[in-house]
């Protein structure tokens, strides 16, 4: 179960840093979506789009942040009453973690969907039983 959670994330992490140069902010979706096709359940989908959107979004707040030395993150935290930089970097992350989560989810839902089980896999599943 973990395994395909963290390949997942992984994925997310790799396609959304090719990406993160060319294409808008809400291509996580579809990176995510893609990622969680290949998950086995929501769950999976769900734990591995957050974490992999997080880590995603956070790291790329924080290179961001660090390049000015805070002073962006400390003036928008300003405007949300005196928020620090680390809060921000936590908010961003969380935020990306929930676009990657429900992208993913989304992924594995469609595929559940579209894709039926062979016939064959039904009937062995219902001998294991």
């Amino acid at each position: 179960m973990m395994k395909n959670t963290f390949l997942a994330a992984l994925l997310i992490l790799a396609l959304g840093q090719i990406c993160h140069f060319g294409l808008p902010w809400w291509a996580l979706v579809f990176i995510s979506g893609l990622a969680g096709w290949f998950t086995k359940s929501a769950w999976q989908a769900f734990f591995g789009g957050f974490l992999g959107g997080a880590i995603l979004w956070w790291l790329a707040a924080f290179l961001q942040d660090n390049a000015n030395d805070s002073a962006l993150s400390e003036r928008v935290g300003q405007l949300f009453q005196g928020a620090s930089s680390t809060q921000l970097l936590l908010l961003t992350g969380i935020m990306g973690g929930l676009v990657a989560a429900l992208g993913a989810l989304t992924g594995k839902l469609a595929k559940d969907l579209l894709v039926k089980p062979s016939r064959r896999h039904y009937l062995q599943e219902r001998r294991r039983r």
